[in-house]
């Protein structure tokens, strides 16, 4: 039978100091809201359901291939496989106390929980990389950080990301690139390539000219090169992100160089390389000529009076790597469905031909504004594959779920993508049916707010939430005001680096919508050959 640790609660609502029965301990200081003259029962953690757990290795065995039932590129599959085993709490042991968490009150209990600065165990060997490269870096970054000198970096750099008016102001910018993208699918594209390619290449462009007022010219035929610098930042930032969970969960590149955490150092590498020579181009220009313009984020950035260069330098370093690849994944996934789902597809078109009855009309922000429906698109593709399978935390305090303790120092995972994919959160959840999220329709559903979290919650939430949303939205647009799409693959599920990867190609075909009669037939690209 289950040890029990009983909680006596005092009169103000709130445990300060309490005796609790544990064997023969006492245990530590613990402060929950509670309802008084009340008793509470709670559960050590370890009575948690949960795979089983050995000494020094704990649960890591199962993430070892053929013998483990875990597969560390596909977290989503391995959250199910838990919620299906265990139930809504699960405990897990993988070199560290985790529980994976599936109950959306449960997940807003969390996020309530939360102290003035959240922390997150991740990017450990990029911090620890970062942290001993002083000559460039003053912290590990905005990604690995935690505590005040996070707050110090976030506080400072968010102004220009955050809120509305600092976004409106990249639309033409955004809106002007997505058009060369539009002119390089009319020009190389071949129906049932990986469209994936053409969409990093878009992102890096748009992050170039939005963050830096830098031009990658990604589209060109010089940038395909594989050792041109597009080429080589784009695969830096996926070398960056592509070892980050591995890396956290091992222990031996704190005393071996091993290939991942080579490939990290490399990556890294090069993207500082990048930074810093936009960085030195950008303050000479300055320097030279004052840019009225400029709406760049860099600018923001170097007029920030108590700002130094390496935490500038760390920060470009950090947008180049967060901002191609979830962009591009995420943009991928609202086209597959999209494609899949021609009324919808058919519903965003009408939408859009409302706003931009001419295809050469310029999208602004009133118009991004006004496109409800294709925003609803965006964000129902996020519900079923969102940027990451959940959020991290690192409990700075106690507190009590389902009638278990939960210690401090425990790390908590919200598994909001296979909660999103359960019907007693979502009606028909695999159906992608962006009508659930808009209020005029009759199909709307009251989604619990903690359910999708695509970008995170509170004060650790996605910095750049409003411009990637915007980005997507832009592009969007542009390829369904152009284009007719479909899909030419099978299903398309998720590889986890980190970040959501498809897990196989965006196999996309393009068919031209014309001007006047809006003909379906009409094909311009050549079909690729077998």
């Amino acid at each position: 039978m289950s040890t029990m640790i009983i909680i006596l609660r005092n009169k103000r609502n709130i445990f300060n100091n309490y005796h609790a029965i544990l064997g023969n301990k006492i245990c530590a200081r613990y402060e929950h809201a509670i309802n008084k003259n009340e008793v509470v029962c709670l559960k050590r953690f370890h009575d948690i359901p949960g795979p089983k757990c050995y000494p020094l290795i704990g649960t890591l065995h199962q993430y070892l291939p053929f013998i483990g039932d875990y597969d560390a590129e596909a977290m989503d599959k391995n959250a199910m496989l838990n919620w299906r085993r265990y139930g809504p709490l699960v405990r897990e042991h993988p070199g560290v106390r985790l529980l994976h968490l599936f109950d959306p009150e449960d997940i807003e209990a969390i996020f309530r929980h939360d102290d003035r600065y959240p922390v997150r165990r991740s990017h450990l060997a990029m911090f620890n990389y970062r942290t001993n490269k002083r000559n460039v870096y003053n912290t590990g970054g905005l990604l690995s950080t935690n505590g005040e000198e996070w707050w110090k970096l976030r506080s400072t750099f968010q102004k220009n990301f955050t809120s509305p008016k600092s976004v409106k102001v990249h639309v033409e910018n955004t809106d002007q690139i997505v058009r060369k993208l539009v002119k390089a699918i009319k020009e190389t594209y071949c129906n049932g390539d990986d469209f994936l390619k053409y969409l990093n290449r878009l992102n890096l462009e748009i992050v170039g000219v939005v963050a830096f007022n830098e031009t990658f010219d990604s589209f060109t035929t010089l940038e395909q090169n594989k050792d041109s610098r597009s080429s080589k930042t784009i695969a830096a930032a996926f070398g960056s992100n592509h070892g980050i969970m591995k890396l956290d969960k091992g222990f031996l590149w704190k005393f071996v160089n091993t290939p991942l955490y080579k490939k990290l150092v490399e990556s890294q590498e090069y993207l500082e390389k990048v930074a810093k020579d936009i960085l030195i181009k950008r303050i000479s220009f300055y320097k030279q000529k004052e840019e009225g313009q400029d709406n760049c984020l860099l600018k923001s950035f170097l007029n920030e009076p108590n700002i130094d260069m390496k935490d500038i330098t760390g920060m470009m370093v950090d947008i180049l790597m967060a901002a191609i690849d979830t962009t591009a994944f995420s943009t991928s996934f609202v086209l597959y469905h999209l494609a899949r789902n021609k009324e919808c597809q058919d519903r965003v078109y009408k939408e859009i031909l409302s706003l931009l009855a001419c295809k050469d009309s310029n999208i602004t922000p009133e118009i991004v504004a006004k496109a409800n429906y294709t925003r609803c698109c965006v964000k129902e593709s996020l519900r079923l594959n969102p940027v990451a399978i959940g959020v991290g935390r690192v409990l700075q305090k106690d507190i009590a779920l389902k009638g278990y303790l939960i210690p401090k120092d425990t790390v908590i995972v919200t598994q909001n993508m296979v909660a999103s994919r359960l019907p007693q959160y979502v009606k028909n959840p695999l159906i992608f049916k962006p009508e659930r999220w808009l209020r005029s329709s009759p199909e709307y559903e009251n989604i619990h707010p903690f359910l999708s979290l695509p970008f995170g919650f509170g004060p650790r939430s996605c910095i750049a939430r409003r411009l990637a949303e915007q980005n997507i939205c832009i592009t969007i647009m542009r390829l369904i005001r152009e284009f007719e799409i479909g899909w030419m693959g099978g299903e398309l599920g998720i590889r986890t680096h980190l970040i959501n990867k498809p897990n196989n190609a965006v196999t996309l075909s393009f068919s031209s919508r014309d001007s006047f009669c809006h003909n379906r037939e009409k094909m311009f690209m050549p079909m690729k050959s077998n």
